[in-house]
Parts: structure tokens; sequence; C-alpha cells
């Protein structure tokens, strides 16, 4: 197969403008489509990647790569938000090329629901989990049928094929093909959210070996794999070289092998690559230790992320989170005692949640009181545990995939103990209770003229509290 195409949904960047995270809206090149990017390159392929989410209309310059490029594959990728988009666009290539290029998804979304995929697009297959070695198979003209972990179309059946192809080791996964992205377009980030301009998000392990509920490991699994501590170093410099300029560690789990996570920040400044970056993920914290930090702080990262979840701890049991409210207070002193500013993950809607515990929260985020706190209400995403029990519970009322969003839910499930109107009542609650005290305003004022930024932050505060009349939008996009 000589030509293969990678597309990004058009509205992979904008899902969660017009909400409370208007003010964070990140605009990057894809990292998954850019390492199976060079992997098909090193198959033989000519490749390209088509960037939707930077392109004002999507529909003219999809039309005219296809009819230029002429690919024999064309890939996407989805989450549960963006399936309906990509359905439709993959219903978009097919009026342009007819029956000619074979059509595949992947992703958290199609791994969950191949099946439901396929149904509802115009998709030829699926690719369950990883796509590295699958797409191989399908570069060197293997049949669907003769790919384990594979769901097809034939005619008007769809077939899954049993098993799962091997994954690849971790150091044998080649470095991101970041020339096929035209990274000057990738610029504009907020500065709550990145320093410098274009910025990656980058996985230097895969696999969790935590059992969340709420969190979907369809596609890297339980097991933990690591890619090696000199690889990663040379990897970033392939990163920096390329033109990027600051990178967001996502791993699942950055500190679950805490000495290779020192051992990594040791080699950064071994190597004196110079280059902000921080821990985005976020980190468990019950998973912290002053040494990395502070090696962290020197490697050059600014701000960890960190995962508190919920202030009442039979919420956080309900979810087999496995940390402790008042971990939370240590992980924080412990990233200020580093110099790192800290940003807070907190949900609602937990299963066992209930009013009382959603003002725990409130106000648990406010005696933590990291640098910025984002709070999501819980959705049941598809390949996650919590999907599958609240399908068995009978409490899931919507498939309108595009309605499962975090920051947008529109009453997709019930809630055992709270209202969909409760939930946003507190939700938004929430984010005035934080961000409005007369303290934080005061630091955030101070902050602001620190860093010579005092109307881009004022901008921010009208992005997060009138989202609908000041809607982010990527400045990238023509």
């Amino acid at each position: 197969m000589k030509k293969v195409l990678f597309v990004n949904a058009p509205s992979c960047f904008d899902c969660y403008s017009g909400t409370r995270l208007n003010a964070v809206v990140q605009v990057y090149p894809v990292l998954a489509h850019a390492i199976l990017a060079a992997l098909a390159r090193q198959e033989g392929s000519e490749v390209r990647i088509l960037d939707l989410g930077i392109m004002a209309q999507w529909r003219k310059p999809l039309r005219d790569t296809l009819e230029e490029f002429k690919p024999d594959l064309v890939c996407m990728s989805g989450s549960t938000p963006l399936i309906k988009e990509i359905s439709e666009v993959s219903r978009f290539i097919r009026e342009v090329t007819g029956p000619g290029p074979i059509l595949a998804a992947g992703g958290p979304h199609p791994t969950a629901l191949p099946e439901d995929t396929l149904r509802n697009s115009a998709f030829d297959m699926v690719v369950i989990g990883e796509g590295e070695n699958p797409l191989r198979k399908l570069i060197g003209g293997t049949p669907f049928k003769d790919i384990p972990g594979v769901c097809y179309r034939d005619r008007e059946e769809i077939i899954t094929v049993p098993g799962r192809l091997p994954v690849m080791e971790m150091d044998e996964i080649p470095f991101p093909a970041l020339d096929l992205y035209e990274l000057n377009r990738y610029a504009g980030c907020s500065r709550t959210v990145c320093r410098r301009s274009p910025v990656i998000s980058y996985m230097t392990s895969r696999g969790c070996v935590y059992n969340c509920s709420f969190c979907g490991k369809n596609i890297f699994g339980s097991k933990l794999r690591l890619r090696s501590p000199q690889l990663v170093i040379e990897e970033i410099s392939h990163l920096l070289r390329a033109g990027i300029r600051e990178i967001r560690l996502i791993d699942d789990m950055f500190t679950t092998d805490m000495p290779r996570a020192k051992r990594i920040c040791e080699l950064i400044i071994q190597s004196g690559l110079k280059f902000p970056w921080i821990l985005a993920a976020g980190l468990r914290v019950d998973k912290m230790d002053l040494e990395f930090l502070k090696l962290a702080k020197r490697a050059g990262a600014y701000q960890v992320c960190l995962g508190f979840e919920s202030g009442d701890q039979k919420s956080l049991d309900s979810v087999y989170k496995g940390t402790r409210v008042e971990d939370g207070f240590k992980a924080v002193e412990l990233a200020k005692k580093a110099g790192l500013e800290t940003v807070g993950f907190f949900m609602f809607g937990l299963p066992a949640d209930t009013e009382d515990s959603l003002k725990k929260t409130i106000a648990y985020a406010k005696k933590l009181s990291p640098t910025y706190a984002k709070v999501t209400v819980t959705v049941p995403l598809p390949g996650s545990a919590l999907y599958e029990q609240y399908k068995n519970q009978g409490l899931l009322t919507a498939k309108n995939w595009e309605e499962y969003n975090l920051h947008l839910p529109r009453g997709v499930y019930r809630h055992p103990n709270l209202s969909a109107d409760t939930l946003e009542e507190y939700y938004n609650r929430f984010y005035s209770s934080f961000y409005l005290r007369p303290s934080y305003l005061l630091f955030m004022l101070w902050k602001a003229v620190k860093e010579g930024l005092v109307f881009e932050y004022a901008r921010y505060g009208l992005q997060t509290f009138l989202p609908s009349v000041f809607r982010a939008r990527s400045a990238t996009r023509r």
C-alpha cells in the first residue's frame, strides 16, 4: 500500500470551546498520527497528515487533498464526543473517493464500540487497541480477516477478528514525523496552558497499573511499558530540533516508576537541553516525591497537574481511586516547596457523590488552593468500567455521543443521587467559588503584573465566566 493519509477531526481542538475550559483551549500536532506516519514511512509508504482542526472550513481542503494525493488508506481516530463528526467525515471521504481507499478508524471510542462505529459511518474497518502493528499489516496488504484485533465490514456483515496483535516494544516505536505538520500553524495557546508554542503532548510510557473506574484503558491496557530514559532524551532532542518549543508529558502515570522518572530529569539536566515542560496528565497525589519535583524543576518543569478528584473519601472510594483526601495537602505542599505551579483536577458526579460531597469538594479545592483548578462532570465514557457499571444498572439515558462532553453533559445518564440540574449548578458554583475569591483575585493580579500579561489574564477570565460570549477559537485557523 503506497499512499497513506492521516486525517484529524475538524473539532479536535474546539470540542470544549464555549465551556468553562475556554481559557485553556489547546492546539498542537497530534502525536499518535505523527508516530503512525513515521511507521508507515518505515514500511515504504508515501504519507501525509491533514489536520482539519486548524482549518476554518474542512470540506474543501479535504476534497483537494483526496483528489490530488489519491490515498490508498485513510486513517482517523476519535474520542466519544468526536465520533459523530469523524463518522460524518468518513462519509464525505467516501463520496469524494468512491470505493477506492480503505477507510480505517481507531482510538478510544472505536476501540470500545467497534461494531457501533462501523454501523454509523463509512469506515471499512476499526483497529481495536494500539495501531502500530495493525497498520503494518494493512500497509503490507494483509486481508482484514487475517489481522487479529480488527473489526471490519464484509458487505452487510460486521466481523470481529479474535485476539490482538502483539504491541510494539516501546523502544521500537519510531520518533514522530513532525515534518508532516506545518508547525507554525500551532501557535497562540493560552499562557495558562503553555509558555511557548508550538507545544506537543508527549508520552514516555504506555499503560496504567491503577483501576480508577472512570478511566478507559482499552488502548494501552493495565501493564506499564516504558521507553528507556536515554531514548526519551534522544526523542525530546528530536522534538526540539523539529521546532517544538514546549512539551506536555501526558503519561498515564509518569511517576509509577520513580527511579526512572528521576533518571529522565537527571539526563535532561546533563544533556543541556533547555525547554519548558509540564506534567500534564494528573499525577497521583500519593505518588509525590520532593526530590523528584526538585529535579523536574531543575530540568525545566514549571507546572504539575494533580488528580485530587474529590474532597470526600466515600466518593473517591466509589471509583476505586486508591488515594486519601489528606494526600492532596501533602502533594500541594511538596509542589510548592519545589517551586512548581499546580493545577488541580476535580470531578463532580462520582457514583457516591451527594450535594454534601460536592460542597466538601469545593471547600477542599479552596483549602488546597492550587494555582489553577478544573472541575469536570463525571461522564461514563465507553471503554471505562463506570460505563459498564451504569449500563448494567440501567442508568444510561442517551447514545448521542457528542453529548458525552465532560463540560457540557446533557443528561446522558441518571446519577444515583443527583439530578443533572444539581450537577450543573455545582459545576458553575465551583468555578465562581474558587476563582472569585478576593485572595485569589489578588494573587492573579500580582501574577499577571509580574509576567506582563494583565490583558491576557483578563481575557482568560472573561472566557471562563462568559464562555458563550467570549468563545475561544484557535488563532491558527484559516
